[in-house]
């Protein structure tokens, strides 16, 4: 297998990612009531958009075909993210603070199995998952502390 297509196939490994992130947050923003978290996960779904769409387009520079869906995981962790949405902001926000961190553990291990601009493009989509992550910790503290 060629250098470019073990680049490609890891690419579109962190690609699936971004979707599964994106499509949580665009099925979940409303169904709970909470109006802060909803905002939060809309602006999340749309940062996760735009790195699934650089993603793809260094994939398709490397002349490789980004994938389209997240496949069974995917639709498995919709399903379960659905649930603790309808449980409460507690809930969902540990999953998706949980869904986040794998994402970043991703990106981190895989990293150096990437060409140089591609790391260049990882580096800036962890650094804006660390974001979310400080964001969904201070929100999950206040409502730790509300539940007091």
């Amino acid at each position: 297998m060629g250098t470019n297509q073990q680049h490609i196939d890891t690419l579109n490994e962190l690609l699936k990612g971004e979707l599964m992130a994106m499509e949580i947050y665009q099925e979940t923003e409303d169904m709970q009531g909470d109006e802060q978290v909803m905002v939060m996960l809309q602006q999340f779904a749309e940062d996760h958009q735009e790195h699934a769409r650089l993603l793809a387009e260094r994939i398709r520079e490397l002349g490789g075909s980004p994938v389209t869906g997240t496949g069974m995981a995917g639709a498995m962790a919709g399903l379960s993210s659905k649930i603790n949405a309808l449980r409460g902001p507690s809930h969902l926000l540990k999953q998706v603070y949980d869904g986040e961190d794998k994402g970043v553990h991703a990106y981190e291990d895989r990293i150096d199995e990437l060409d140089s601009e591609s790391q260049d493009l990882v580096t800036e989509i962890m650094s804006t998952d660390h974001d979310h992550l400080k964001l969904f910790k201070e929100r999950m503290e206040s409502e730790k502390a509300n539940d007091e």
